[in-house]
Protein backbone atom coordinates (compact mmCIF):
# COMPACT_ATOMS: atom_id res chain seq x y z
CA UNK A 1 0.00 0.00 0.00
CA UNK A 2 3.02 2.14 0.76
CA UNK A 3 4.08 1.86 -2.74
CA UNK A 4 0.83 3.16 -4.02
CA UNK A 5 0.97 6.27 -2.27
CA UNK A 6 4.61 6.59 -3.68
CA UNK A 7 3.43 5.84 -7.47
CA UNK A 8 0.16 8.35 -6.41
CA UNK A 9 2.22 11.30 -4.94
CA UNK A 10 5.08 11.16 -7.73
CA UNK A 11 3.04 10.36 -10.71
CA UNK A 12 -0.75 11.75 -10.21
CA UNK A 13 -0.07 15.46 -11.69
CA UNK A 14 1.13 13.76 -15.13
CA UNK A 15 -1.92 11.12 -15.67
CA UNK A 16 -4.71 13.49 -15.63
CA UNK A 17 -6.58 12.67 -18.14
CA UNK A 18 -7.07 15.95 -20.81
CA UNK A 19 -7.95 16.88 -24.83
CA UNK A 20 -4.90 15.23 -25.86
CA UNK A 21 -5.62 11.77 -24.78
CA UNK A 22 -9.30 11.38 -25.99
CA UNK A 23 -7.40 12.14 -29.65
CA UNK A 24 -5.00 9.43 -28.44
CA UNK A 25 -7.65 6.68 -27.58
CA UNK A 26 -9.82 7.69 -31.04
CA UNK A 27 -6.83 7.18 -33.24
CA UNK A 28 -6.86 3.55 -30.69
CA UNK A 29 -2.95 4.66 -29.74
CA UNK A 30 -1.43 4.33 -33.53
CA UNK A 31 -2.27 0.71 -32.86
CA UNK A 32 -4.14 -0.49 -36.12
CA UNK A 33 -2.26 2.02 -38.47
CA UNK A 34 1.50 1.38 -39.16
CA UNK A 35 3.27 4.55 -38.69
CA UNK A 36 0.82 6.71 -36.98
CA UNK A 37 1.43 7.74 -33.24
CA UNK A 38 -1.15 10.11 -32.11
CA UNK A 39 0.39 13.22 -29.93
CA UNK A 40 0.79 12.18 -27.01
CA UNK A 41 2.34 14.40 -23.56
CA UNK A 42 4.74 12.61 -21.37
CA UNK A 43 2.53 9.99 -20.53
CA UNK A 44 0.20 8.88 -23.13
CA UNK A 45 -3.87 7.62 -22.59
CA UNK A 46 -2.54 3.82 -22.44
CA UNK A 47 -0.04 4.40 -19.76
CA UNK A 48 -2.62 7.34 -18.10
CA UNK A 49 -5.27 4.02 -17.72
CA UNK A 50 -2.72 1.32 -16.61
CA UNK A 51 -1.95 4.17 -13.81
CA UNK A 52 -5.33 5.07 -12.41
CA UNK A 53 -6.37 1.26 -13.07
CA UNK A 54 -3.51 0.16 -10.84
CA UNK A 55 -4.39 2.71 -8.59
CA UNK A 56 -7.80 1.76 -7.82
CA UNK A 57 -7.31 -1.47 -8.57
CA UNK A 58 -4.38 -1.56 -6.11
CA UNK A 59 -6.17 0.20 -3.61
CA UNK A 60 -9.20 -2.28 -3.79
CA UNK A 61 -6.88 -5.58 -3.36
CA UNK A 62 -5.12 -3.85 -0.78
CA UNK A 63 -8.76 -3.31 1.16
CA UNK A 64 -9.80 -6.75 1.03
CA UNK A 65 -6.20 -7.84 1.81
CA UNK A 66 -6.62 -5.85 5.28
CA UNK A 67 -10.36 -7.87 5.51
CA UNK A 68 -8.90 -11.32 4.67
CA UNK A 69 -5.66 -10.24 7.29
CA UNK A 70 -8.23 -9.54 10.18
CA UNK A 71 -11.06 -11.88 9.39
CA UNK A 72 -15.04 -11.98 10.61
CA UNK A 73 -13.99 -8.24 11.67
CA UNK A 74 -15.26 -6.07 8.59
CA UNK A 75 -18.35 -5.38 6.64
CA UNK A 76 -16.76 -3.65 3.40
CA UNK A 77 -19.19 -5.39 1.29
CA UNK A 78 -22.63 -5.23 2.97
CA UNK A 79 -21.57 -1.27 3.58
CA UNK A 80 -20.38 -0.99 -0.26
CA UNK A 81 -23.72 -2.90 -1.33
CA UNK A 82 -25.58 -0.42 0.50
CA UNK A 83 -24.51 2.21 -0.70
CA UNK A 84 -24.51 0.36 -4.37
CA UNK A 85 -28.39 -0.11 -3.65
CA UNK A 86 -29.30 3.71 -4.02
CA UNK A 87 -28.86 3.15 -7.96
CA UNK A 88 -31.47 0.32 -7.58
CA UNK A 89 -29.69 -2.89 -7.70
CA UNK A 90 -31.09 -4.51 -5.06
CA UNK A 91 -27.88 -6.01 -3.28
CA UNK A 92 -27.88 -7.99 -0.25
CA UNK A 93 -26.77 -5.71 2.85
CA UNK A 94 -27.40 -8.13 5.57
CA UNK A 95 -24.37 -10.51 4.97
CA UNK A 96 -23.11 -12.42 7.83
CA UNK A 97 -19.59 -12.54 8.52
CA UNK A 98 -18.92 -15.49 6.77
CA UNK A 99 -20.38 -14.40 3.75
CA UNK A 100 -18.60 -11.22 4.15
CA UNK A 101 -15.35 -13.00 4.05
CA UNK A 102 -16.67 -15.12 1.03
CA UNK A 103 -17.34 -12.27 -0.98
CA UNK A 104 -13.75 -10.97 0.03
CA UNK A 105 -12.01 -14.10 -0.83
CA UNK A 106 -13.35 -13.95 -4.31
CA UNK A 107 -13.18 -10.39 -5.16
CA UNK A 108 -9.38 -10.16 -3.82
CA UNK A 109 -9.04 -13.15 -6.61
CA UNK A 110 -10.65 -11.87 -8.85
CA UNK A 111 -9.37 -8.17 -9.10
CA UNK A 112 -5.56 -9.45 -8.47
CA UNK A 113 -5.76 -11.74 -11.55
CA UNK A 114 -6.96 -9.17 -13.57
CA UNK A 115 -4.05 -6.38 -12.07
CA UNK A 116 -2.19 -9.23 -12.98
CA UNK A 117 -2.87 -10.07 -17.05
CA UNK A 118 -3.03 -6.32 -17.35
CA UNK A 119 0.50 -5.59 -15.66
CA UNK A 120 1.82 -8.72 -18.12
CA UNK A 121 0.38 -7.18 -21.47
CA UNK A 122 2.19 -3.68 -20.06
CA UNK A 123 5.47 -5.21 -19.64
CA UNK A 124 5.05 -7.10 -23.33
CA UNK A 125 3.90 -3.66 -25.09
CA UNK A 126 6.26 -1.28 -23.01
CA UNK A 127 9.92 -3.98 -23.42
CA UNK A 128 9.78 -5.86 -26.60
CA UNK A 129 6.18 -4.87 -28.21
CA UNK A 130 7.50 -1.51 -28.83
CA UNK A 131 10.78 -0.67 -30.10
CA UNK A 132 12.93 1.34 -28.28
CA UNK A 133 11.26 0.83 -25.08
CA UNK A 134 13.37 -1.27 -23.29
CA UNK A 135 16.67 0.58 -24.21
CA UNK A 136 14.84 3.61 -22.02
CA UNK A 137 14.02 1.77 -19.32
CA UNK A 138 17.65 0.56 -18.86
CA UNK A 139 18.96 4.22 -19.46
CA UNK A 140 16.28 6.02 -17.95
CA UNK A 141 16.67 8.16 -21.12
CA UNK A 142 14.83 8.38 -24.54
CA UNK A 143 16.32 9.04 -28.26
CA UNK A 144 15.10 12.17 -29.61
CA UNK A 145 13.56 10.27 -32.71
CA UNK A 146 11.74 8.07 -30.36
CA UNK A 147 10.18 10.53 -28.21
CA UNK A 148 9.00 13.04 -30.99
CA UNK A 149 7.82 9.80 -32.78
CA UNK A 150 5.94 8.51 -29.21
CA UNK A 151 4.79 11.66 -27.60
CA UNK A 152 5.53 14.12 -29.57
CA UNK A 153 3.76 17.05 -27.45
CA UNK A 154 6.68 16.38 -24.61
CA UNK A 155 9.32 16.16 -27.05
CA UNK A 156 8.32 19.94 -27.90
CA UNK A 157 8.08 20.75 -24.50
CA UNK A 158 11.26 19.48 -23.71
CA UNK A 159 12.99 20.91 -26.43
CA UNK A 160 11.45 24.48 -25.82
CA UNK A 161 12.38 24.21 -21.84
CA UNK A 162 15.77 23.40 -23.00
CA UNK A 163 15.59 26.75 -25.28
CA UNK A 164 14.71 28.88 -22.74
CA UNK A 165 17.67 27.74 -20.88
CA UNK A 166 20.77 29.76 -21.08
CA UNK A 167 23.62 27.59 -22.18
CA UNK A 168 26.43 27.30 -19.10
CA UNK A 169 29.98 28.85 -19.83
CA UNK A 170 32.88 26.70 -20.02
Amino acid sequence: MLGLVLAFVLWVRHNIPNKVDWEWLKMGGGIFKAGVHPPAKKFNAGQKMIFWITMIGGLSVSMSGIALMFPFQTTMFADTFAILNVFGLGLPTDLTLLQEQQYNQVWHGIVSLGLMIMIIAHIYIGSVGMEGALDAMNSGEVDKNWAKEHHGLWAKEVEEESKSKPEPAE
